[in-house]
């Protein structure tokens, strides 16, 4: 029978076929078919017409890759990144970029009738950004030995083989001159990669982080073992050709695992944080902080939530998943008293500690799960506006119905993930919620993601 079905595809590996891409993959694919049959192919945009040459074949798909660009799409343009067709960070760098706003904008739409079973819903254009490249106040890099030489770059599409770099065009301009500066030093201090097969080697990872604000650079090294050699004389080195330098920390991460940052952290040199802002409001950033990587549209996402909130004085807001509360403070300081809620204790203490720098006291952020926390939250009075900001995967069904249960009048709901946005948006709307605005906003430029932020509303009973 499997021989059977597979006979009937129409198409078979190593096939070479001519075909027309009409739409994008959720991974940043282009899309076309072969009598109907779905074909996924990477750097290939809409509006493409090329020769691809099949790959693999499954069962309701298959992927191909680029042989030649018959006909160009016309918003194809040359990627400004050297390797954008090897390293797997960007998938969009060849689509101009307001093509990819627009792209980007239907992939919600598509997500919200098709996942959500909306009809017509009211997606603004995506926010874009004036100058889309040198956003990324935060770089992970991966470290290797190539050629027998320590490299530090970013895993080639689909794989754990890097492909060293010298820059990065969506980094900021202080993470790539660090780049260029800790590649030299690491391979003059004689500090071996770490090595993924053998469970060898050092060095696992250089982590850079920056404040947008300052201008100030944070660098963490990922290591293999607590003891690091000549780590003193590395930090000098660092400190003489990084005049930007805030801080040197480590994370100790000894287990054969690809989750890149250690439970162990030492602050080795410099300050326990960075100070960044967010439209006026200061926020700590310490080495395993979560902050967005993008503090330029991150300032626009958390004024969207203000606006949709209308968080008056003397108002009851509810921030969920409230994080290092870059939300709850901003919804504090427009005047309401703000609960975030947090399951993670480092999140709550850093948003005390970022309570404290901007002197704001209506904020009280509180550790455990929402569905839990919320039955009391309720008994100290009517809440007037609730925040979700989920993890990618999306909320608990218990948050859910925990949430629907106590009749909130306004919600927003904060995604990086259409899927499980339109998803969850659903069961809202079941509940008894109508979707009012979604506001996609481009966090990510060159890649396929896109951040929304949604207001739902009561339906008057």
């Amino acid at each position: 029978m499997a021989g059977k079905k597979a006979s009937q595809r129409p198409v078979r590996v190593n096939q070479q076929a001519e075909i027309e891409i009409t739409g994008l993959g959720h991974a940043g694919e282009g899309v076309g078919r072969v009598n109907g049959f779905a074909i996924f192919v990477p750097e290939a945009i809409p509006g493409d017409r090329i020769l691809t040459k099949i790959e693999e074949v499954k069962q309701n798909h298959g992927r191909g890759r680029i042989m030649k660009i018959v006909r160009p799409a016309r918003g194809r343009v040359s990627p400004e990144c050297a390797v954008a067709g090897d390293c797997g960070g960007c998938q969009l760098q060849q689509m101009a970029y307001e093509l990819q706003l627009e792209w980007k904008r239907q992939m919600v739409i598509d997500a919200l009738t098709r996942i959500g079973k909306f009809e017509r819903p009211q997606v603004q254009p995506v926010v874009g950004m004036e100058h889309p490249y040198g956003y990324r106040n935060k770089v992970q890099y991966p470290v290797a030995l190539v050629k027998g030489k320590p490299a530090l770059g970013f895993y080639r599409r689909g794989t754990h083989e890097i492909v060293p770099i010298t820059e990065c065009r969506n980094s900021h301009p202080l993470c790539i001159k660090a780049l260029r500066v800790m590649s030299s030093l690491l391979a003059e201090h004689g500090l071996l990669p770490y090595d993924e097969i053998t469970g060898t080697g050092l060095i696992r990872h250089l982590v850079l982080r920056v404040s947008t604000a300052l201008n100030q650079l944070m660098v963490i090294l990922v290591t293999n073992d607590r003891e690091i050699p000549g780590i003193d004389q590395l930090i000098d080195s660092v400190k003489t050709h990084l005049q930007e330098l805030a801080c040197v920390a480590q994370s100790v991460n000894k287990k054969r695992t690809n989750v890149i940052m250690g439970e162990e952290t030492h602050l080795l040199w410099g300050k326990p944080y960075l100070i960044e802002e967010l439209n006026g409001l200061k926020f700590a950033v310490s080495p395993r902080s979560f902050f967005q990587v993008n503090s330029q549209q991150a300032a626009v996402l958390c004024q969207k939530v203000v606006d949709y909130a209308k968080a008056a004085p003397g108002s009851r807001a509810l921030d969920c998943y409230s994080g290092t509360g870059s939300i709850a403070l901003h919804l504090a300081r427009a005047g309401a008293q703000v609960i975030g809620i947090e399951t993670v204790p480092e999140a709550i203490a850093d948003a005390q500690l970022n309570r404290e720098l901007n002197q704001i006291r209506q904020a009280d952020f509180r550790i455990g799960r929402v569905e839990r926390e919320l039955p009391a939250i309720l008994q100290e009075g009517p809440v007037d506006v609730a925040v979700l900001d989920p993890p990618r995967k999306g909320c608990e069904p218990a948050v859910l119905e925990a949430l629907i249960g106590a009749k909130i009048p306004r919600l927003i709901y904060v995604s990086c993930n259409p899927s499980s946005l339109a998803r969850d948006l659903s069961i809202l709307a079941d509940g008894g919620y109508e979707l009012r605005q979604v506001q996609p906003v481009d966090m990510f430029p060159q890649t396929s993601h896109v951040e929304c932020v949604v207001l739902m509303s009561r339906v008057k009973e």
